[in-house]
């Protein structure tokens, strides 16, 4: 496995990881928020899932977010040499 790969897989893996503690947190906002009394078991077991399940597209989109700055970065680069010889300066 080449070291981009890892790279890629690592990025992936923090994503997914940012995304699924952020779900975790925001249902830990609903259920201090919404009262007990008014919220069912089932619902709040949903409403856990689905918070995850959230949590889980954003990760994927952190994660695409990420590799679309990482693959455009290259596009920014200044190209080799050219702070040598001064090209590019005003």
């Amino acid at each position: 496995m080449s070291r981009r790969m890892i790279g890629i897989l690592l990025l992936l893996a923090g994503s997914e990881i940012l995304g699924v503690l952020s779900g975790h947190w925001y249902f830990g906002l609903f259920t201090r928020t919404v009262p007990t009394a008014v919220v069912t078991e089932f619902n709040r077991a949903a409403a856990y899932a689905m918070f995850l399940v959230r949590g889980l597209v954003l990760g994927l989109v952190l994660f695409l977010w990420a590799l679309v700055a990482v693959k455009l970065s290259s596009f920014f680069r200044q190209p080799a040499g050219a702070g040598a010889r001064g090209e590019g300066k005003p």
